[in-house]
């Protein structure tokens, strides 16, 4: 292999041995072999070392963009390296700036296979052909995202920095477009069963299994807050739609706490705010107000960034909703428009909660009618569906409209299932039970992942009420 710049030439020998050391000493032992790639090529990055101790820890370095083009680590596989089989490239990375990255397989066409990864939000998004993707939170910002694939007809692998979703080629930024990058090794699993897996995936390394959490205390009470954590752990969860509201106003020490320790257990963390009357124009100022301190409190705690801001604005409920739909719908949207806007100052995310029954509504706006639901995604980040049903075939047939505009957009999506006990029955899991939930959600995975790139996974309403579910 001719390098062009080597980890050697770029960070000195003496690293080189150091960082050497450590991946010798905390490659973990399993049923793979796995080899630290420490000479991989540059592509307009540079590396420099940034601090003694990463996610496992081993020195970890800033990957700095600079130039134009495709900004990335090339690694030729070696003799040995190909074949037949299947490897995993890995890599520990954090955002310091450019929130996308990739991880990449060149193959024998001259084929560039990219599957894009979001250091922000924890999602993954668009996936190269025949990859088996892995992305899980190592706790204080840190993922660790991975890719298996097919080495038959593979000659090279890269880990990128990208601009956005599906978009590898941008004049970068020296300043700006970096991230933390640690630990890149290839493995050889002793077969693809040993694919990269996410807790609680059911098969679907990248899904996110997450929860409501509508109370304050449990972020407040040390008690509380274990209990959660320990909650989580049960149950396989791994996102946390926290209530923030009298954290981000009156705590943030206790609130930048929780984050630190959810992170520190793999969890992503969500700020969740919710009142219907905020959809109306008279009350936006008291949603922006969280807005404005969840932005401060992200400059504030940058150790303990959350995933995102999460809204639930459920405007259906409140009565101005039966009299004048499309008045309130606008007023809403219009909301959603101007704290993208303010969230755009952080890099935060903005995440809001749709009803499944909202595309039967068209909305008129600037000049021209969509269906609500079209509305809605094109203004956020990503959405959380209430697709409230207890069956499979419901749960499928009912999101499927808001999945496939979503896929067209490029944006993300969470299917949301309920379980409290209220009526009707057909929209809870209360009366079937936890094994029995589980089993559908298991079914319904299986099935959106492989349709739907802008799937990101499932979510469940909500923590008090699934603590009673029974089993």
């Amino acid at each position: 292999m001719q390098a062009t710049h080597s980890f050697v030439a770029v960070l000195g020998r003496n690293t080189y041995f150091l960082l050497l050391l450590a991946f010798l000493v905390f490659i973990p032992v399993s049923a793979s072999t796995a080899e630290s790639l420490t000479n991989m090529r540059a592509n307009k990055v540079e590396v420099v070392a940034a601090g003694p101790s990463g996610p496992t820890g081993e020195v970890f370095y800033s990957v700095r963009a600079y130039g134009s083009g495709a900004h990335d680590y090339i690694h030729d596989l070696t003799a040995s390296q190909r074949g037949s089989g299947y490897r995993i490239i890995s890599a520990q990375m954090k955002n310091t700036g450019a929130r996308w990255v990739y991880l990449a397989t060149r193959h024998q066409n001259g084929e560039i296979r990219r599957t894009y990864f979001d250091l922000s939000t924890g999602g993954v998004g668009q996936r190269g052909a025949g990859h088996q993707v892995g992305f899980s939170a190592q706790g204080g910002g840190w993922y660790r995202a991975s890719l298996g694939f097919d080495v038959s007809d593979v000659t090279t692998v890269y880990v990128g920095v990208a601009t956005a979703d599906g978009v590898p080629f941008f004049a970068a930024s020296h300043g700006t477009d970096r991230i933390y990058l640690s630990d890149v090794k290839l493995e050889a699993p002793d077969s693809p069963a040993s694919a990269p897996q996410t807790a609680g995936a059911e098969g679907n390394a990248a899904a996110t299994r997450a929860l409501w959490v509508w109370k304050a205390d449990t972020v407040l009470n040390a008690t509380r807050r274990q209990e959660l954590f320990t909650f989580a752990a049960n149950r396989e969860l791994n996102t946390l739609y926290i209530d923030a509201r009298t954290p981000v106003l009156h705590n943030q020490p206790a609130l930048a706490e929780f984050i630190q320790l959810a992170q520190n257990r793999g969890l992503a963390v969500e700020l969740l705010f919710g009142k219907p009357e905020w959809a109306l124009y008279s009350n936006h100022h008291e949603v922006l107000t969280l807005v404005d301190q969840a932005v401060e409190f992200t400059r504030r705690y940058p150790q303990a960034r959350p995933n995102a801001v999460h809204l639930d604005i459920e405007a259906h409920l409140i009565h101005d909703w039966q009299s004048d739909r499309n008045s309130v719908a606008n007023q809403l949207l219009d909301l959603y428009q101007e704290v993208d806007r303010r969230l755009a100052a952080v890099s935060l995310p903005l995440m809001v909660d749709m009803p499944v029954w909202y595309d039967i509504y068209t909305l008129p706006r600037y000049g021209s009618s969509r269906p609500m639901h079209e509305w809605i995604i094109d203004a956020t980040d990503g959405v959380a569906l209430m697709d409230y049903r207890d069956t499979e075939s419901r749960i499928l047939n009912d999101a499927d409209t808001e999945l496939r505009y979503a896929n067209a957009t490029g944006k993300a999506m969470i299917v949301g299932v309920e379980t409290m006990c209220i009526e009707p029955e057909q929209i809870t899991f209360c009366e079937e039970g936890d094994r029995f939930m589980q089993g559908i959600l298991r079914n319904v995975n299986t099935r959106l992942r492989g349709q739907y790139s802008a799937y990101r996974g499932i979510a469940i309403h909500h923590y008090e009420d699934y603590r009673r579910l029974k089993p």
